[in-house]
Formats: structure tokens, sequence, C-alpha cells
């Protein structure tokens, strides 16, 4: 997030989820992660994102670990910070304990460029049951805010009409993000916004969204000078093929990511036979539907275009109980 690595630059995106492996972040907003300790002071604020984490059944919660960052005398310093597990016991605290502690502290970290709420794995909490909060307060207290990441869809909301100057990036992880939460992202005044990820997630837990939710992103764009577009973990990644290649978006982008989906061969033919999507830097299909024939027929066309295409890790279609064949998205629970 410094000046050197602009927001919508963000490689890690393109990697591999941590959560469904078991594992943290190691880095984020181009540093490296760091799990802070109270007997070791704070030394690089720049290139250093400090994590704060709970135990299960730990008694102190993450605001009594704030308490103890601010208390050293570089703390106004830092510039980006995570919280993974924020209490001993999840299922029964939101993220509102966060929210509130750092807004608290906003008159102390005066710095924060780049914040992260709910570094979580699968086997500490599963990502549909992250309870979070309203986040707008967030925005309101952290005016050089540039890259804003939460992870959990339950319970997520952003106060509609807040304005922030500087984000440059959000990022909202869910196994299912509300239509609702969708609406009110999009009401959000945010000029200087380039990297936008949404992961929309099943409606099996709570994403009840359809492609016309994304109307105001894609048909007539409140968020115009976006250069990465995620709409990532989606039921209806054919849906999205369809529409994203007639979006103004879709000249002014760089990177288009609908990784994690379902998407077809079919629809991976529309996105491919659409000059513009020929043009753009990064065309990231990974973890959708794609056969073994339309990998290799984009590897030979690979060579005739300026994209970058990946295709890594791709899912096979599964039967049900009335032998009809159904495509996942890849994280839900």
């Amino acid at each position: 997030m410094t000046n050197q690595n602009p927001s919508w630059n963000l490689h890690e995106r393109l990697e591999k989820y941590p959560g469904y492996r078991g594992m943290h972040v190691s880095t984020f907003a181009n540093r490296q992660v760091v799990e802070y300790n109270p007997e070791v002071a704070i030394s690089d604020f720049v290139n250093t994102a400090y994590a704060i984490r709970c135990e299960y059944d730990e008694q102190e919660d993450a605001t009594v670990k704030l308490v103890e960052l601010l208390q050293d005398s570089q703390a106004s310093k830092i510039e980006a910070l995570i919280f993974g597990m924020w209490h001993g016991e999840m299922y029964a605290h939101s993220s509102k304990l966060v929210v509130d502690a750092l807004i608290a502290a906003k008159d102390k970290l005066i710095n924060l460029k780049a914040l992260f709420i709910g570094d979580i794995s699968y086997d500490e909490s599963e990502i549909s049951w992250i309870i979070q909060s309203d986040i707008s307060p967030i925005l309101e207290a952290y005016p050089k805010l540039e890259l804003l990441q939460i992870r959990g869809g339950d319970s997520l909301e952003f106060s509609p009409f807040v304005r922030h100057d500087n984000l440059k990036a959000l990022i909202i992880e869910t196994g299912g993000l509300s239509s609702a939460t969708i609406a009110q992202i999009c009401a959000l005044d945010l000029p200087q916004l380039q990297h936008l990820e949404l992961w929309l997630g099943s409606d099996s837990y709570g994403g009840d969204s359809t492609i016309e939710n994304l109307n105001p992103i894609l048909v007539n764009p409140v968020f115009p000078n976006l250069i990465y577009l995620g709409l990532r973990n989606s039921q209806y990644s054919d849906d999205i093929a369809k529409v994203v290649i007639n979006s103004p978006l879709i000249n002014s982008i760089k990177i288009l990511d609908l990784s994690l989906g379902t998407l077809s061969d079919a629809d991976a033919e529309v996105l491919l036979n659409c000059s513009a999507v020929r043009k753009l830097n990064i065309l990231n299909l990974s973890e959708n539907f794609l056969s073994e024939k339309m990998r290799a027929s984009v590897q030979v066309k690979q060579d005739d275009m300026e994209v970058r295409i990946i295709t890594d890790g791709q899912k096979k279609a599964e039967e049900d109980y009335d032998d009809e064949v159904y495509r996942y998205c890849s994280v839900a629970e």
C-alpha cells in the first residue's frame, strides 16, 4: 500500500485462499505479517502488518491486546493491522468488539492505512460463522485508510452514504454475501476505489444476490475508477461473464477475477471472445469448472492474447440425489 505498491497491485489476492487450508495470511497489503508480541518492541512499521489474535477459551480478548500494542512508543506509526479471532468464544461475540476498540484508538493509530478484520481459518471458525457488524464507523474514524479487508458475511453492514476520500481497496470475503449488504456497499461514496473484491457465496449461507444486484457495479458503475474487479466465489459466475463483457468497466480495468466460482466452458468462451477481455493484464478463472479441453485451449490461445489467464485448481461438477449435475462456489460454510 506504499507508493511503490499501488493498492490494485495486490498479487497476494491471486494466491490460493489460506483460510480453508487452516492458515493465516502471511502477507497483507504487500507487507509481511508479524504476530504482535508485547515483549517485542514495534520496529518496522512500514513493511510489516501486525496481527492481533486470541486463542480458544482465552480470557483476554483482542481489545486487551490492542491496548498493549497502543502502549508501544511506535504504535502511532503502524500502517497495517490485522485482527484474527477477537475472542476465545467467537460464536458469542461480533466484530463490534473490535470496531469499538478501534474507534477508541483512532487518535493513536493515526497512520493506519490497511486493516483486516477476520483473518480466521476454518479450524478456528467457519467463514459463515464469523459474526461481523457495521463497519462504516471504521471508515469514518480512519481517513488515511487505503485498504479495508473483512472476512465473514453474517451481520455484516455498511451504513449508507458514508464517504471516504482515500480508500483504494475494499475486500469482502464471505461464504454468503447478502443482497442487502451489496446494496449498502454500492451506496458508499469511495471516489478513489481501485480494487473491489466481493465473495458472493452460497444462498445456503446468506448469499441471496443475483446478477441484478450487481447492476450498480457492472451496468451503471458507482465505482468507475476500478483497476481490479473481483466477483469471486459466486454461484452465478456464468451470468457475471455474460454481463461483464458489456460493462463500461471492461475497457478500463486491468484485472478481472472470477475465481472460486461456477464458470462453465461455454461462458469462459464468452469471456475469451471479448476483445476487451483479451487486452486485460490478468484474467483469473482459477477454481471454476473448466474442462481439461478448455484449459488446453486457453493455453494455446495465450500466445495471441495480451492477457495472462489463470486456470489453476478446476473443480468437477457433482451429481445430487436426483442425478442432476450441479456446480458450487469454493467457499461457503
